[in-house]
């Protein structure tokens, strides 16, 4: 890819004060990042398949949502990372 890293600006997963609990963390190259957004979402897909296909699937629906808050603060910060730059300019 490049040797562009995140840059760390996302946070995700809001608490009860709604203040955000976590952020992604600077400097991880994309690739990995990449890679990394490419199996969260995989596996909130099987997760989201199974509450669908199952009569207790109720109980994988959490897991659902906080893996694809992830990977969605995962590629937003890789958004930034790939496209401030080009702002700069």
């Amino acid at each position: 890819m490049t040797t562009h890293t995140t840059v760390g600006h996302t946070s995700f997963s809001a608490s009860t004060t709604g203040k955000k609990m976590f952020r992604v963390n600077s400097g991880i190259p994309l690739d990995d990042a990449m890679e990394t957004i490419s199996l969260l979402q995989h596996y909130a897909n099987q997760l989201t398949l199974d509450a669908a296909m199952n009569d207790n699937g109720e109980r994988f629906i959490w897991s659902a949502f906080y893996l694809g808050e992830m990977a969605k603060a995962l590629l937003d910060d890789v958004n930034d990372a790939m496209f401030l730059p080009r702002a700069d300019a």
